[in-house]
């Protein structure tokens, strides 16, 4: 019965000591010939194959961080509510995420309404804070007058 030495994949990568004759190390370059690592061509791809993975991993992790970070520019809107109209001027109330900046505010004006839109722009973020309640005030182009005043959201 043969005996075989049980070895690691890639002990004889650091392994100076070789004996050349031994028919495991085929393949490897001759001791004192300039070379002082040598690998064989398995370890070779399982070393390829390790860096291929890590590759592969890193970029879905770059991938995931980005979609993460990549919001709708525009923002989600949310409902207002307590609207104060002076002149031309409304101002309306909301409650704010913690986890959100406030977006841009848009108006509609017709002669039939006036739609009032508030925005927010969610941030990839833990939060664990209540939100709080916010204030937007909108300039009109002309006096809301006998127009309804709508909210965006719905």
């Amino acid at each position: 019965m043969v005996e075989r030495e049980e070895t690691s994949l890639f002990e004889d990568i650091l392994d100076d000591d070789r004996d050349p004759s031994n028919g495991a190390d085929e393949g490897h370059d001759e001791p004192g010939d300039g070379h002082r690592f040598g690998a064989s061509r398995r370890q070779w791809l399982v070393l390829f194959g390790g860096f291929v993975v890590f590759l592969v991993c890193v970029i879905v992790a770059l991938l995931l961080v980005r979609n993460a970070f990549a919001g709708d520019d525009e923002g989600v809107a949310v409902p207002w509510r307590d609207p104060v109209v002076e002149g031309t001027t409304v101002t309306v109330t909301f409650d704010r995420s913690p986890c959100a900046s406030t977006g841009e505010t848009t108006v509609e004006e017709t002669d039939a309404e006036v739609v009032v839109t508030v925005r927010e722009v969610p941030r990839p973020t833990l939060c664990s804070s209540p939100g709080d309640v916010a204030e937007e005030t909108v300039e009109l182009d002309a006096p809301l007058g006998d127009r309804p005043l709508v909210d965006g959201s719905y």
